[in-house]
């Protein structure tokens, strides 16, 4: 497939200095960002709903649970 991308020429250039030192081409380079941005945001999404599941169930808590090593055991038996 192919897309036009309107890019400045500064930015151009420097792309495919990028891409040559990286021995790749420019549209490799670029495949590749798209991928990472792609992902980054699936990521972001993914976080966001986690986050807001959080806040949901967090209201329940009345304060933050905190381990305490004695909770783990019998009451008496490590004293």
């Amino acid at each position: 497939m192919s897309i036009m991308i309107d890019l400045p020429p500064a930015m151009v250039q420097e792309a495919r200095e990028y891409a040559a030192m990286s021995r790749e081409t420019l549209e490799q380079l670029l495949v590749q960002c798209v991928e990472r941005e792609i992902a980054h945001r699936r990521k972001a999404a993914a976080m966001a709903k986690l986050d807001a599941l959080v806040k949901k169930s967090h209201g329940r808590l009345t304060e933050p649970y905190k381990f305490n090593r004695a909770d783990a055991y019998p009451e008496g038996e490590y004293a």
